[in-house]
């Protein structure tokens, strides 16, 4: 029996999707397979790869007559699938098949679970990195059950939000039983993804149609960022212009919601807001108290930047949207501060359950290696159910 289907949409970057595919077929479980959607412009590379991997837990599914939209090519994957779970993750990423073994128990515990998702890691490919860079590692490992309508202030009403909303629940870094995800096509459309920007996109739908949620606070899997991803727009204004250009040039639909004056290339608070308000908009859901702690969100987002110029351009193109949006009094809840400090030390150590350490660690040179070294300091996955059941 397949318990999880691992699916993996990738452009142009197969060595990267090469390298997560190579470490997690090493992995001695028979009960887990991995969906290989390919999009590139030349499938050679991909095929000759799962050709020499001989394996039967490797689909590979070859690039189309034309390029995709990333929305159609995460699209296909579901219907080639055999797992009772499914989970997305990104090429340049990485996820321990030993996610079996969490969903078993978490089954064991909760049932009717059909939301699953853990704590994250993230990791920097070091061709990607100009200088040392510090990571934390949740250092947790319980399972937690949350509840829906904790998620809903957290994903509608921007409750808490950093730059973005605190609900996690999804199939992009989470794991969603195939029967939820038939219901999100029945539910919306006959599609699995709808929105141009998928992963949050899903965590809406997820979010309305699931009905028990559960939260791992050890992490499974590698939030990657290579020289090409997308993430890398988050981390280089100049990097952001040509990933949204190339983005915006293979969507199939439309982006951007309406009355929502915020141009996606403010950034990601900017792009999460258009997919919010477009899920709203299309399903009839109106709200309200939000906006502050949306507005905050957008303050968040300037603060995350380190160039002091980019700040300031980014601070004031926020606070023309918001006038748009709402009008001038609505600038108060707008108060970035620039906060970044060249000549303070990163911390290391242990605090608030958190190990922060520096992400060059062993000298991992991929997102599995770096999950390898991390994974010995973290709890065994194999003394999960004898710990919740002792």
């Amino acid at each position: 029996m397949t318990v999880l289907s691992i699916c993996i949409p990738t452009r142009n970057r197969q060595a990267y999707a090469m390298s997560a595919v190579r470490a997690m077929l090493a992995s001695e479980r028979q009960d887990f397979e991995v969906v290989l959607a390919d999009n590139s412009d030349d499938g050679a590379p991909l095929a000759e790869f799962a050709a020499g991997c001989a394996d039967p837990r490797l689909k590979l599914l070859p690039p189309q007559d034309q390029v995709l939209s990333m929305r159609a090519n995460w699209e296909r994957i579901v219907p080639e699938t055999s797992g009772e779970w499914i989970s997305y993750i990104g090429d340049d990423d990485y996820l321990d098949p030993e996610l079996c073994e969490v969903i078993r128990v978490s089954k064991k515990i909760v049932p009717n679970v059909d939301a699953l998702t853990w704590g994250r890691l993230f990791f920097v490919w070091p061709e990607a990195r100009h200088a040392p860079e510090v990571t934390k590692m949740p250092n947790g490992s319980h399972l937690i059950g949350i509840k829906k309508e904790d998620m809903i202030r957290k994903l509608f009403f921007w409750e808490d939000a950093s730059d973005r909303p605190k609900c996690p629940f999804g199939v992009y870094h989470g794991a969603v039983r195939r029967t939820l995800l038939e219901d999100i096509r029945n539910t919306f459309s006959g599609q699995y993804f709808g929105h141009q920007i998928v992963d949050y996109d899903n965590i809406c739908r997820t979010l309305m149609v699931a009905n028990s949620f559960v939260y791992f606070e050890r992490p499974m899997s590698v939030f990657g960022a290579c020289k090409a991803s997308n993430t890398m727009g988050l981390r280089d204004e100049k990097a952001a212009e040509v990933i949204i250009k190339t983005f915006l040039k293979e969507i199939d639909g439309k982006i951007e919601a309406s009355n929502f004056p915020f141009p996606i290339e403010l950034g990601i608070t900017a792009q999460i807001g258009h997919v919010i308000e477009a899920f709203k908009q299309e399903q009839g859901i109106e709200i309200s108290a939000w906006e502050d702690n949306f507005i905050g969100a957008c303050a968040r987002n300037c603060e995350s930047l380190h160039d002091r110029k980019a700040f300031e351009a980014k601070k004031e193109a926020y606070r023309q949207a918001i006038i748009a949006w709402r009008g001038k009094d609505a600038l108060s809840a707008f108060n970035p501060k620039y906060k970044y400090r060249s000549d303070l030390p990163h911390f290391i150590g242990f605090h608030e359950n958190e190990l922060s350490l520096d992400m060059g660690i062993g000298d991992a040179e991929s997102a599995a290696e770096y999950y390898s070294i991390l994974d010995t300091m973290m709890f065994p996955i194999h003394l999960l159910e004898g710990r919740l059941l002792s």
